[in-house]
């Protein structure tokens, strides 16, 4: 199961059509707290989380699943039309990509991240 998490219901609507026409089970969160609830009821195999949501930020949810005790080790990708690439600096998360993207931008994170290409998991949008 993919989570999206992002407190802006289009967006996360047209990534979640995009991967379940793909094939993904896909649940969304339209926000930090909902995005929590759905990752205790039922730990995805991948988190994509918007940065700039009001109240928890991506990047504070993205530490909050990685910080003592919890330490979830399932990838996480970050997006953001605002944040720039020297977000990508930290370890709480696994890759980043920029707003807009294409859906093959999307869907190439994802395989990845999934490891379900072959490769090494892409660190930041090309």
């Amino acid at each position: 199961m993919i989570l999206i998490v992002d407190d802006d219901p289009y967006l996360a609507e047209m990534c979640s059509m995009l991967l379940e026409a793909c094939g993904y089970d896909v649940r969304v969160a339209l926000s930090a707290q909902e995005g929590i609830a759905e990752v205790e009821a039922c730990c995805p195999e991948l988190l994509i989380s918007d940065c700039c949501m009001s109240g928890m930020t991506g990047l504070e949810l993205s530490q909050y699943f990685r910080s003592p005790p919890l330490g979830y080790r399932f990838p996480i990708l970050l997006m953001s039309g605002s944040l720039g690439r020297d977000v990508a600096h930290g370890n709480s998360f696994d890759a980043f990509i920029a707003k807009p993207f294409l859906a093959e931008t999307l869907l190439r994170h994802v395989r990845s991240l999934l490891h379900e290409d072959g490769a090494a998991p892409v660190l930041a949008a090309a």
